[in-house]
């Protein structure tokens, strides 16, 4: 069984975080309209990116994206 990065779930967590797109990007230290790209499936977040993103959303890194099972 292999598993694959599905849709992110940068949405539900900005909302259960209270945040932006725009405040968290900040955060992030990158442009919102990366973190755009990044809910539209257009880009992932690299390893490092994914680590600071799971400390800022409080959620293991894991959590940032769907998982399917191909």
């Amino acid at each position: 069984m292999a598993l694959r990065l599905g849709r992110s779930r940068l949405p539900e967590l900005l909302r259960r975080n209270k945040l932006s797109q725009s405040s968290f990007a900040e955060r992030l230290g990158t442009s919102e309209a990366f973190i755009s790209q990044i809910i539209s499936g257009k880009k992932h977040f690299s390893y490092i990116m994914a680590l600071k993103a799971s400390l800022i959303l409080n959620c293991h890194m894991e959590e940032l994206y769907e998982w399917v099972n191909e």
